[in-house]
């Protein structure tokens, strides 16, 4: 045996760098393996010459005094600084020729929509007040309400089951007339990466929740916040290795797990995090197998869609054709499931909706880009299986075809992308892109889907994934529990790791008293409920 741990953790994304961390601040000791070349998952950065890119954050709420990600953050004892976007307008929602905003603040974006749609003003009123309760439902998750968070959750109890069983656009008729506003309120669905009639209800709302109270960027982009992470486990003592793909994961018949790596090596521990995908988890399991209910949602599994992704290098000055800090999303025209359709056809529309965001306006004291140049990021879906004939093929022996397939949505997205940076195809100095055939091969994911199982009704809170899969002493970290994002990672990373040093409790008392491996029951843990996530494919490739 080449070591023994109190935990290994599988992976090092943000949820399996929370659990570490959870854990080793708990005084418990700590192995984490990576299959990459470096840390963090889609914290992971990546230069191309002198630009730099983003992987996974194009920008975080919840930062603010008492945010949920701000207390996460206190909690770990994280140093991360992050500039805040301009609140006037956090994303520029395009439908045609029309253009909506996200304000900050809920009051101030509720009479913001208001003043623009007058008739709807009782059904903003009710809608806003969901949300909040909403938020406050997740407070009481966290252990954080007050007296009036607690009444407002039990006051609108029954309407907040009910988001939870619905799709957002079924739940947005009944509040607004108005198919504009109806969109308007959607807009940033491409956070989940479905369509308001596929959306669950209750996930919308919090993605809402998530920004409404201003959008943030972690300055210097999402490397230091890798960092830190690194940093930290380093000084609780947790031991971290590059370069080893786990190969199994073996439950012995008296409890622990024995984990095996590409290197020959081999790890001892009673607790195992695995921040791979969920499928890739019950993949690597020997000896052991899920509980029925896992089993089942297995089974059942609709994997989110997949995208493509292009990072851009350009000497356009972006101020200067109007772009700012605030994201912008494209879509054809108001009705957004119409520019969702083509894609569960199977097909790739000539004008795909578009998420664009500058980093370099979102961070400009940063050294992201040479000087007076600027990166561009810019993001849509793509067909279930468009990419799935190259994801066993290797890195940059995937073929002509699939350079064609770049090059030819590559030009879609640029040319979308000129309506809101006019010129930009002529100043483009560097272009790279990826596809579900990167995520797949970077990190496994299921089908290519950047964002886990996919955030409908019947896949979100409560009916995702719990952190315990049944298999005592295995957990899951990641996408596939409280839902994609920083955020929620994060979350579940830390509800992963509170548990874990709960059994390692037990066990410790177990075996003092003479007894054996404790028994641990499957199902979640009333803690930390799920918030909207930020984008980001993976590496590129």
């Amino acid at each position: 045996m080449d070591g023994t741990f109190d935990a290994v953790i599988v992976g090092t994304g943000v949820g399996g760098l929370t659990a570490g961390l959870t854990l080793a601040r708990e005084g418990r000791s700590v192995l984490l393996l990576e299959a990459g070349k470096q840390y963090g998952g889609m914290l992971n950065p990546f230069a191309r010459k002198q630009y730099h890119f983003d992987i996974g954050v194009h920008y975080v709420g919840e930062i603010h005094e008492g945010g949920r990600i701000r207390r996460l953050l206190d909690r770990l004892e994280l140093d991360v600084d992050f500039r805040k976007m301009d609140g006037d307008c956090i994303d520029r929602y395009f439908f045609g020729d029309r253009e909506l905003w996200l304000v900050e603040g809920a009051e101030r974006w509720r009479d913001y929509l208001a003043e623009r749609f007058p008739s709807q003003r009782k059904g903003l009123a009710r809608f806003f007040e969901l949300m909040r309760a909403c938020g406050a439902v997740q407070r009481v998750m966290m252990g954080i309400a007050t007296g009036a968070d607690k009444r407002c959750a039990l006051r609108h109890a029954a309407t907040i089951l009910e988001c939870m069983r619905v799709p957002f656009a079924k739940l947005l008729s009944s509040y607004f007339s108005d198919p504009l506003l109806r969109s308007v309120i959607a807009g940033p669905c491409g956070d989940i990466a479905l369509p308001p009639s596929r959306a669950s209800s209750y996930v919308s709302i919090m993605v809402l929740n998530h920004f409404v109270d201003g959008g943030y960027y972690p300055k210097g982009g999402s490397g230091p916040m890798r960092d830190a992470y690194v940093q930290a486990l380093h000084a609780c003592g947790a031991v971290l290795q590059k370069n080893r793909l786990v190969e199994s994961i073996e439950s012995q018949s008296g409890g622990g797990f024995v984990v095996s790596t590409n290197k020959g090596e081999r790890y001892s521990a009673p607790v195992v995090v695995s921040n791979a995908d969920i499928t890739h988890t019950v993949e690597l399991l020997r000896g052991a197998r899920p509980n029925w209910l896992t089993r089942r949602k297995l089974r059942r599994l609709e994997p989110s869609l997949g995208a493509f992704m292009v990072f851009v290098g350009t000497d356009l000055d972006l101020s200067g054709v109007g772009l700012t800090d605030a994201n912008v999303w494209h879509y054809p025209s108001a009705d957004i499931d119409a520019a969702y359709a083509p894609l569960f056809d199977g097909r790739m529309p000539e004008d795909p909706m578009l998420f664009l965001s500058a980093p370099t306006l979102k961070d400009p004291d940063s050294s992201r880009a040479p000087p007076n140049h600027h990166t561009l990021e810019l993001i849509t879906f793509t067909p279930p299986g468009m990419f799935d004939p190259w994801f066993e093929r290797p890195l940059k022996q995937r073929g002509a075809d699939y350079e064609r397939l770049k090059t030819d949505l590559t030009a879609r997205l640029l040319r979308t992308a000129e309506r809101y940076a006019p010129g930009l195809r002529d100043h483009v100095q560097l272009l790279d892109a990826a596809t579900p055939a990167t995520a797949w091969h970077f990190v496994r994911a299921h089908a290519g889907g950047i964002y886990g199982p996919a955030h409908t009704p019947g896949q979100s809170f409560p009916r995702r994934f719990f952190p315990s899969l049944g298999v005592p002493g295995l957990y899951q970290v990641g996408s596939a529990i409280f839902g994609a994002g920083i955020g929620p990672c994060m979350a579940s990373g830390f509800l992963a790791g509170r548990s874990a040093n709960g059994y390692l409790g037990k066990r410790a008392r177990k075996r003092l008293a003479g007894g054996g491996a404790p028994k641990v029951l499957s199902g979640p843990v009333p803690e930390l409920g799920e918030a909207g996530g930020e984008r980001g494919p993976q590496h590129t490739a």
